[in-house]
């Protein structure tokens, strides 16, 4: 009887101390992101996170349990953040990772101030000379405004580009007095603008040339 009770009572030790030696879980899991921390991403075009990983002391790999809080609008110039979350069995949460996302118009580097010369060539000559400035579109990837255009109208004027071609899409622009009608192509490159368009006013049409200088 008295082995038994010693047997029962030396196991009992043993689970106790076992159990007061098993450390508690207070290691929270570490998350790793895959790819670059800061990302530059084309206007339009679908944004595809690259994920990351996370692996936890006692837990091992807690990829599966990563919580994501992406609000990338890919159709939205912006930065924005992609924020990664996890937690282990023990409720221990990990310092959250980001990931930065800089939404963007492939036609930014074109912004700035110009000077423009515009030449009529038919059906009678003219010319006028103005300062505009050129901005972007955070809509329309390779679209562009120009601030004024058609003899400094006072009106935005939108353009699209492709590779070194720019289109001015038919448009009508008007204030109180006037309503004009515009459609043209060109080239353009870093520093030149060189447009062709028509333009209607009333029942008139006439053709100008115009080009656009880039201020340094």
């Amino acid at each position: 009887m008295k082995i038994k009770v010693l047997i029962k009572t030396t196991l009992l030790s043993l689970l106790i101390i076992s159990y007061s030696c098993k450390e508690a879980d207070d290691v929270a899991p570490f998350i790793t992101i895959e790819g670059n921390e800061i990302v530059d991403h084309v206007l339009n075009t679908e944004y595809i996170d690259a994920g990351a990983t996370a692996t936890d002391e006692t837990d091992g790999n807690v990829t599966a349990n990563i919580y994501v809080e992406n609000n990338v609008n890919e159709n939205m110039v912006g930065e924005y953040t992609v924020t990664y979350k996890v937690i282990d069995k023990a409720g221990n949460e990990a310092v959250p990772s980001e990931r930065i996302v800089f939404v963007y118009n492939t036609s930014e580097g074109y912004i700035g101030n110009y000077s423009i010369s515009e030449n009529q060539v038919y059906p009678l000559d003219g010319s006028s000379q103005y300062d505009i400035m050129l901005s972007i579109d955070s809509l329309i990837n390779n679209r562009i405004g120009f601030s004024s255009f058609a003899g400094d109208f006072g009106k935005e004027v939108y353009a699209d580009i492709t590779d070194s071609v720019i289109v001015i899409p038919f448009q009508v622009i008007e204030d109180s007095l006037n309503v004009i009608a515009l459609q043209g192509s060109g080239k353009i490159n870093d520093s030149i603008i060189s447009i062709e368009y028509t333009q209607k006013e009333d029942t008139v049409t006439s053709l100008w040339n115009a080009e656009l200088i880039k201020f340094q």
